[in-house]
């Protein structure tokens, strides 16, 4: 893998799969534990959320270069764009599921998914109401 001086490794086309393939994983697992009684239960844990910074590390770069290969490189902005669904479904799925929770959730979803309640919005100024009398 040939590296640049500062940047690390050039972009490849076959980063594009590595991309999504780090980002395709399940939402959690489920375990069998046994407790002291013998008896059977299951045990829900959610999988790591996989990020672009993790990504970026795995590959000795740093987020900025991958957002320049995203400007740069139409195949990879469209495996980003990809990899971004399959973090927000995991996101979701683990949300619902309450294995997050709700205070992570709600950030998480405002800053990654770019989600909104309408609380950070600036408020809008009533318009006023005008009403027209006209003669017949």
């Amino acid at each position: 893998m040939r590296r640049t001086a500062k940047t690390g490794p050039e972009y490849r086309p076959e980063f594009c799969a590595r991309l999504l393939a780090f980002f395709d994983v399940p939402p959690f697992k489920v375990t069998e534990v046994q407790k002291k009684d013998g008896s059977i239960t299951l045990l829900e844990t959610a999988s790591e959320l996989p990020t672009f910074a993790a990504f970026a590390r795995s590959l000795g770069v740093t987020q900025s270069t991958l957002m320049a290969w995203e400007e740069k490189h139409a195949d990879f902005a469209e495996a980003a764009k990809k990899a971004r669904d399959l973090q927000g479904d995991i996101l979701i799925q683990n949300s619902l599921r309450g294995n997050y929770s709700a205070s992570f959730a709600v950030f998480t979803a405002k800053n990654i998914l770019g989600w909104s309640d309408g609380k950070d919005e600036p408020k809008q100024p009533p318009r006023p109401l005008v009403v027209r009398w006209e003669k017949e």
